[in-house]
């Protein structure tokens, strides 16, 4: 048997079309085993384990429904490719050259556990300058919405009008989160808003994993000092981050896990996908739509003497 010969573009494109087809990942020789998978904690489990947080009511019968729809949804669902740059790629900077003056992670985040308020955190990463994104970028985005809000929404990285503006989630994918949370009786007084990075990546690129991981201590920080009840991880990137995983969104969305991000105070972090590939895949529009009803469900059942 001969291997037949193939070029550099024919590769590319066998390359590029089973990415559309959702395979992002190397496959094992044999199929991972069902049983072998983390199960998603239920509404009732997490509540029940936190005594602050134990409902005054039950679940309407038709969230309970669409929560189990939604986890029994199959994860063979086609992702749609990212959208093109919007800075040409001869201009694009190099992600290793993008990183390679990057201070140490140590000398980055050694006085992190020093500051006790979001203003002082916010301080901190404007004098920041061991990551190479502060210097492309316009403004640092820290924050949006309500500071004493008990639902904390966690994007991905700022895209230009974010940039251009200061604050998370402004442009066309803002407008479409402001459309979830509307589908679920919420809006932008109801939710605290940040993002996985504080500076866009130059044309929108992939965060590095040096840039994830150098940022990610500050990210832990902001999530001990917000304290939230819940966490909505709004896409792959965020939800990868935070669950320390490397599934893709589609096999983690719905599933609510409890996670300790370095305080002793587990907060239950749901995966959704992000507006911005909803406003490629409208199709998928129902998939986040059963995760936002999961979130309403959560939010009706915490204590109300949490908050509003």
């Amino acid at each position: 048997m001969t291997t037949p010969d193939f070029s550099r573009d024919d590769l590319i494109a066998q390359l590029s079309w089973q990415l559309e087809n959702g395979i992002d990942c190397a496959l094992l020789d044999s199929p991972a085993r069902p049983d072998s998978w983390q199960k998603p904690l239920t509404i009732d489990a997490i509540l029940s384990g936190s005594a602050q947080k134990r409902a005054a009511q039950k679940i309407p019968q038709a969230v309970i429904q669409a929560q189990t729809q939604a986890n029994d949804t199959p994860s063979q669902v086609k992702e749609a490719p990212a959208p093109a740059y919007d800075m040409p790629a001869d201009r694009m900077p190099s992600p290793v050259a993008s990183t390679s003056k990057a201070q140490p992670a140590g000398t980055a985040t050694k006085d992190l556990d020093s500051i006790t308020s979001l203003e002082a955190l916010k301080e901190a990463l404007s004098q920041f300058e061991g990551c190479a994104l502060k210097r492309t970028a316009t403004n640092l985005v820290f924050s949006d919405g309500a500071r004493d809000a008990r639902i904390m929404l966690i994007g991905e990285a700022p895209g230009r009008d974010e940039d251009r503006m200061g604050l998370p989630f402004v442009g066309e994918a803002g407008k479409m989160l402001d459309k979830m949370l509307a589908t679920i009786g919420l809006d932008r007084s109801h939710v605290y808003i940040t993002n996985l990075l504080p500076w866009r990546p130059p044309g929108n690129r992939t965060p590095t994993s040096e840039e994830t991981q150098m940022l990610l201590p500050f990210l832990k920080r902001h999530i001990q000092l917000k304290n939230p009840d819940v966490i909505l991880a709004l896409g792959g990137s965020s939800a990868k981050s935070l669950l320390d995983t490397s599934l893709g969104i589609l096999k983690l969305r719905g599933k609510m896990q409890e996670i300790d991000f370095g305080d002793g105070q587990p907060v239950p972090v749901l995966p959704t996908l992000h507006p911005a590939y909803l406003l490629r895949s409208p199709a998928q529009k129902k998939l986040a739509f059963t995760d936002l009803l999961q979130l309403r469900a959560f939010y009706d059942r915490l204590s109300p003497t949490q908050g509003t």
